[in-house]
């Protein structure tokens, strides 16, 4: 497995459209940081954004990672790189893991990092402010990671079941159509039970407010956010992402270990 691990960070490193898609997002989510700062009605802050624009921290990524995870778990059923690999005494357990394992936890800390891009490039320009702590700001983006891999766990699997890269960059697509669809309609939803309610309740921070009279304006409302986080979200975000993953990585190991590959 070393050896197939070795010959993956290579192709990888020496494959200049990843460089660019990655480059391409961070600049893209950067630029949106400022954007949304520029816009705001009130005055600008990275905790503001967060708190006034959550989604921004979440729900692009899954196309970043159904691109990648198609491409190395998928691409090489198209030039048959799997067939030699297999021709060449590689184990299909060596191999589906070779190219699993990095692809989702990879995929998932860099989805991570581009969400803490549009906060940073915010930071930068208008400062923290003080409507959140960073703190807690710091701990829920972390914790995104584990929703993150959950869902590059999925797309492995959809990529060693389809074999095709351009089906899981297209569910990459619907899936975050979906997650819009399902903050429309449904609204908050505390659940891990899909990666996107899970990484929705991360975003979501608490809130109260107090309403004061003011001569001029009339009643002014002032809004609370909390930035705690309780040990109850922290533990079921890690365990049943880590769960949930390896059900979908077993999953695409046992098709793989007995199809064809036709």
């Amino acid at each position: 497995m070393k050896k197939l691990l070795s010959s993956l960070s290579y192709q990888s490193l020496r494959n200049g459209a990843f460089y660019r898609l990655t480059g391409l997002f961070i600049v893209a989510m950067a630029v949106l940081g400022v954007v949304l700062g520029l816009s705001s009605d009130d005055v600008p802050s990275a905790g503001k954004l967060i708190v006034d624009s959550p989604s921004v921290l979440w729900l692009f990524q899954s196309m970043v990672i159904a691109i990648i995870v198609g491409t190395v778990c998928a691409g090489d059923f198209k030039d048959k790189d799997l067939y030699y690999e297999i021709m060449s005494g590689h184990s299909r357990l060596n191999i589906f893991f070779s190219k699993a394992i990095p692809a989702t936890v990879f995929t998932a800390l860099l989805a991570t990092l581009i969400s803490a891009v549009p906060v940073i490039s915010n930071c930068i320009f208008f400062g923290w402010g003080d409507v959140i702590e960073v703190k807690g700001a710091v701990i829920r983006i972390a914790l995104c990671f584990f929703p993150f891999l959950r869902l590059a766990a999925f797309f492995t699997l959809i990529a060693f079941l389809s074999k095709s890269r351009m089906l899981v960059t297209a569910l990459g697509y619907i899936a975050m159509w979906f997650g819009v669809v399902l903050q429309n309609i449904i609204g908050s939803h505390s659940s891990f039970l899909l990666s996107f309610f899970n990484l929705q309740d991360l975003m979501d921070y608490g809130t109260w407010s107090i309403y004061n009279l003011n001569p001029a304006g009339g009643i002014v409302m002032h809004t609370a956010y909390d930035s705690s986080i309780s040990g109850r979200m922290i533990t079921g975000t890690i365990m049943i992402s880590i769960l949930v993953s390896a059900v979908y990585l077993i999953a695409g190991y046992g098709f793989f270990r007995k199809n064809d590959l036709d």
